[in-house]
């Protein structure tokens, strides 16, 4: 039997690999509650808002970082459970109404040619209020996200460049 990959794993391995990458973005990784209960087994940790967590220009930006390997939409649900979790949209809004940015990266898996959109956490409310299906096409991303260039070798993105399309 096969090794399975983990591409939202790889993609947070990514974004780590970007932010370390600039020297002008201060981060941290916030640790997954599921990490944390898996070596841990009598913690009971809280549930966390983001991914990363950084600070650009003195500016607060919570990262939260998402990934499909569906080739025509990204899904809104994986079975019964949300694939961007109500937490993590309002903990987004919170910190984007106390002056902060707070952002999802989207990244599009597919062989050779991975793309990677950041949405706000008021567009990842919108699909789940008014939006009223169970995916987004990718012809919503390309129209409405912030397209996120990539980097190469080892393949990174470009977070210093968004950070200041974003801001």
């Amino acid at each position: 039997m096969g090794k399975k990959s983990n591409t939202g794993k790889n993609f947070e391995n990514e974004i780590r690999r970007s932010l370390k990458s600039s020297r002008h973005i201060w981060w941290f990784r916030i640790q997954d509650t599921n990490d944390i209960n898996r070596f841990v087994k009598v913690a009971v940790a809280e549930k966390q808002p983001a991914d990363f967590f950084s600070v650009y220009r003195g500016r607060p930006i919570m990262i939260e970082a998402k990934t499909s390997r569906n080739l025509t939409s990204f899904p809104l649900y994986y079975g019964r459970g949300r694939a961007i979790a109500k937490h993590q949209i309002t903990a987004g809004e919170q910190l984007v109404r106390k002056g902060g940015i707070s952002l999802i990266l989207i990244r599009r898996e597919e062989f050779r040619n991975k793309k990677c959109y950041a949405i706000t956490p008021n567009q990842a409310d919108y699909f789940y209020r008014k939006h009223g299906k169970k995916s987004v096409k990718w012809d919503w991303f390309e129209k409405n996200a912030y397209i996120v260039d990539r980097l190469k070798a080892p393949l990174r993105w470009n977070l210093h460049k968004l950070y200041e399309q974003v801001i």
